[in-house]
């Protein structure tokens, strides 16, 4: 089954719990789907980013901080669900641990904008106003040069986008944020 979006957010609030770890699901998720409109896909394949970024780290809250269960876990809680097997196959590739080749566009984008959704994020809560709506990109390409800004986050692992994508960099960024910033505010 693919879930539709307020089924997705369902699912996501029933096995995330903490503030921060919620924002960050439905930051992949938005994000996914900006990147959906910007590769110009139909809106069940747009619905589909959605998933898969929303629900990546179903996870995050269980499977104990060892990366090689991660998204193992998160494969039971999706099974669980009924979400589609190339969801869940998505969903497993981000994590690099489980060395499964990511051979589509979605899982390639999943895996560059699972990077980026973690920049964004600091920057936006480090904003005094913390606006996601004034967020630029020319802005979060420069905290993305500055290697001491979120440093737990792989520059390369976002950067691969124009690779795996053919997308540039600049480009990749813009649609995350563009779909971040027509469906979430931060407080």
């Amino acid at each position: 089954m693919i879930p539709t979006k307020e089924e997705t957010i369902e699912i996501i609030n029933k096995y995330v719990k903490e503030k921060a770890n919620l924002e960050h699901n439905l930051m992949v998720g938005y994000g996914m789907l900006g990147l959906a409109k910007y590769f110009k896909l139909p809106e069940p394949e747009q619905n589909k980013w959605f998933v898969a970024g929303c629900l990546h780290d179903i996870d995050i809250e269980e499977y104990g901080g060892e990366m090689k269960n991660h998204c193992v876990v998160g494969e039971e809680l999706l099974r669980k669900e009924d979400i589609d097997e190339d969801i869940i196959k998505t969903i497993k590739s981000h994590n690099d641990i489980l060395n499964i080749p990511r051979t589509t566009k979605i899982e390639n984008a999943l895996y560059s904008c699972d990077g980026l959704t973690g920049i964004i994020r600091a920057y936006v809560l480090l904003r005094p106003d913390k606006d996601i709506q004034q967020a630029k990109v020319k802005s979060i390409t420069k905290k993305l040069k500055d290697k001491t800004f979120a440093q737990g986050v792989s520059r390369e692992k976002i950067r691969v986008c124009e690779q795996t994508l053919n997308t540039p960099l600049n480009e990749f960024i813009e649609a995350v944020l563009n779909g971040i910033k027509e469906n979430m505010k931060f407080n």
